[in-house]
């Protein structure tokens, strides 16, 4: 994280909260090559947080993270 967004170490460290480093880590952009796709055995699932249908699974994500 402290490369991919060129922060301070001890910023990371001692002043962000645990909370923020999940969800600066969940818009890290990865790669994922064709052949590598099937070999995990797990795909995985997007969820639209805008759509309201969502609110409930959202809330529980954060929930497990508090």
């Amino acid at each position: 994280m402290v490369k991919a967004y060129n922060l301070p170490i001890d910023y990371v460290l001692y002043d962000m909260s645990y909370a923020n480093m999940i969800m600066y880590g969940a818009v890290l952009p990865s790669y994922t090559s064709n052949k590598d796709k099937g070999k995990s055995g797990q795909e995985q699932e997007i969820i639209k947080v805008d759509d309201p249908k969502n609110r409930d699974r959202v809330k529980k994500i954060f929930e497990q993270f508090s």
